[in-house]
């Protein structure tokens, strides 16, 4: 009896070292089920671009001098100058360009961060403002303006709405490249000379014309989303407004009459602004 009791007691033993031997070689099913709480987006990355971008804008004119002025708006000459009418026009094209920035991620949900971007660009745009030009006759003032390169300088803050998927709002500092031509094509051989200021005009060629290119500084906002294809490689799009200063810039006349300063035209346009719709690729050191 006393043997039957010890062995009914050591196998009762091995069991329940068994049992307990099989449940520790098995992790807790919810160290199974756990998900990674978050993507580390904390780090460096560079990427590249390319995209769209468009706007509007407007340009006006005005005579500097008194032969510009008699010219135009002054009507004098014969036929008379008549004003040069203020025009609006569209400005369009390509982007493409790179990034680098430094995200830091706050918690599992919220990310702040900065980038930098630099674009070429190509966004041009022309109009034609018809008009009178005293002394001369009908002709027209051809002002085309190209945002040739761009840049900017943002802040980011975005929320992580699933590991790889990031949604985020960006603004800050921008500044761009901005070329301008002026040209009015002389229309019959003639010219006008007043205050000790002329112009003097050769069909066929232009009476004004000027040009310049200017660094033109400004801000720009916008919004996006990244997708992390990989723990290093990060797909995006977004979209951005940028809004610079008002350039001016000067048609000159080509020739004069006598010893006579020539007679120069204005053209003030109004902030270069456009939006850039561009998708890019990153990676994340």
């Amino acid at each position: 009896m006393k043997k039957s009791i010890a062995c009914i007691a050591a196998l009762l033993a091995f069991g329940m070292a068994g049992a307990m031997a099989e449940e520790m070689a098995v992790p807790p099913s919810q160290y199974i089920t756990a998900r990674v709480p978050y993507l580390a987006w904390t780090g460096f990355y560079v990427g590249i671009n390319g995209g769209f971008a468009w706007g509007n804008s407007s340009v006006q004119f005005m005579a500097n001098d008194p032969a510009s002025f008699a010219g135009t708006c002054g009507g004098g000459g014969a036929p008379k100058g008549q004003c040069i009418n203020s025009v609006d026009f569209h400005r369009d094209g390509p982007v493409a360009g790179g990034q680098l920035g430094f995200n830091w991620q706050v918690n599992s949900h919220w990310l702040i961060g900065a980038e930098a971007d630099y674009q070429w660009s190509n966004l041009n745009g022309s109009v034609n403002s018809s008009f009178r030009l005293g002394a001369v006759g009908a002709t027209n003032m051809v002002a085309s303006q190209t945002v040739e390169s761009f840049g900017t300088l943002r802040a980011r803050a975005g929320v992580v709405l699933t590991p790889p998927l990031l949604l985020y709002g960006t603004g800050g500092f921008a500044f761009g490249q901005v070329h301008e031509n002026l040209r009015v094509p002389a229309v019959a051989t003639n010219g006008l000379t007043a205050g000790g200021f002329s112009y003097a005009c050769t069909i066929g060629a232009a009476c004004f014309a000027g040009s310049a290119s200017q660094t033109l500084f400004g801000w720009s906002g916008g919004a996006g989303a990244e997708y992390a294809i990989t723990s290093n490689l990060i797909f995006r799009t977004e979209l951005l407004y940028v809004h610079l200063s008002s350039p001016t810039v000067t048609a000159t006349a080509t020739a004069v009459n006598g010893a006579t300063t020539p007679a120069s035209i204005a053209a003030g346009f109004s902030p270069v602004y456009f939006a850039v719709m561009r998708a890019g690729l990153n990676y994340k050191f």
